[in-house]
């Protein structure tokens, strides 16, 4: 009862049956309320989370909504005149101004919270939009007093998309955080305009303790990673299973070789949303067909390093993995296994801070 319950305060939801759509290297979200196009910043840039995409919880107070931020009791609140959502940004979850259980959780990324960009716009009435423009895709969240339909908005507002853009990259001093990694065949060679590229970590979870050592250094420095779980690992991992999600880094699951993967993805997704309160696509099966985990709904890592072999023991094993990534000219994916210690992580992250590189959760658009 104490793990449903601690799974429901999570609110996570069910992820849908598809893959978001995968985006080229340099496309990003704009977003839009109304007929204004709001600035493009890599600290507000939507992403996608549990199925769903999330947006920064400032656009719906661009959109009229009433909004209060509460540093004290860290609870952020969107309102109008006859509703509100109430969420508790350490834990992420919310309830409704009736004091229900909200269905979709905030994440906050760098003291930027999000949330969930569709069910809040239909929570509040407005209409939510997701549209393929140049250079990515249009987010528009529309209120009552929108007047252009989004065919004809996207063509008036090119000319403000293109200067947003043209803006967004004048003003990055690094690349522009990859919306799309984890893909193999990137050109290899010495750059040094290469850092501060986003680095995908993946853990194989099995220990407790060791992954509590992992949390606990990623944690420290604000950054996110994947951990994967076996079945069994999955099924004594209830605690863990719960940080891992409010903590923003992300949950994969290793179904095992074997004919009835599917089968057993779909038992460990039951398993995981009745401890945690979510469910996952991410999966990890190196010798499995992932051509048939696609066609099933789900999103099979592919890492660019593959350093489980290796490991990573020592400040000297943490330096050449991250000289490894810096010959990378673009977003790296890298699955560490389990052979990983919590000072030489630590040491990685240090160096990586150093670099500037970013340390994002896995997602399914990460592929």
């Amino acid at each position: 009862m104490k793990k449903r319950l601690a799974a429901a305060l999570l609110a996570l939801v069910l992820l849908g049956t598809l893959c978001p759509p995968v985006l080229a290297e340099d496309s990003v979200y704009f977003t839009a309320v109304d007929e204004r196009v709001l600035d493009l910043k890599d600290s507000t840039m939507p992403f996608w989370f549990g199925g769903y995409l999330y947006v920064a919880a400032t656009v719906f107070r661009e959109s009229g909504l009433g909004y209060s931020f509460n540093v004290v009791t860290q609870t952020l609140v969107l309102y109008d005149s006859s509703r509100s959502l109430v969420f508790n940004v350490a834990t992420g979850s919310g309830t409704t101004g009736q004091g229900e259980l909200y269905d979709h959780v905030c994440v906050t990324r760098g003291g930027v919270t999000f949330v969930a960009a569709s069910p809040v716009a239909s929570y509040f009435s407005r209409v939510y939009s997701n549209t393929p423009v140049n250079h990515g895709y249009l987010i528009r969240v529309k209120s009552a007093s929108a007047v252009l339909p989004d065919s004809m908005f996207t063509d008036t507002a090119s000319y403000q998309l293109d200067a947003k853009y043209q803006q967004y990259q004048k003003q990055s001093t690094t690349n522009p955080t990859d919306i799309n990694t984890g893909e193999k065949g990137e050109a290899e060679g010495e750059d040094p305009a290469s850092s501060g590229k986003s680095i995908y970590l993946c853990f194989l979870a099995e220990d407790a303790e060791t992954v509590a050592a992992w949390l606990d250094a990623l944690e420290s420095r604000g950054f996110h990673a994947a951990f994967y779980f076996t079945e069994e690992a999955l099924s004594r991992s209830g605690d863990q299973l719960r940080r891992i999600a409010t903590s923003g880094s992300t949950v994969g699951l290793i179904p095992g070789f074997g004919a009835g993967a599917a089968e057993r993805l779909a038992a460990m997704n039951r398993t995981l949303f009745a401890e945690a309160g979510m469910k996952t696509r991410l999966v990890y099966e190196p010798d499995g067909d992932a051509a048939a985990l696609r066609a099933a709904g789900y999103c099979p890592l592919n890492p660019i390093i593959d350093r489980a072999e290796y490991g990573l023991g020592s400040s000297g094993a943490a330096n050449s993995l991250l000289k490894q990534i810096g010959k990378r000219r673009s977003s790296v994916s890298v699955w560490l296994g389990s052979d990983v210690t919590a000072g030489a992580l630590r040491a990685f992250l240090a160096s990586a801070a150093e670099e500037a590189d970013r340390l994002p959760a896995m997602t399914e658009t990460a592929f």
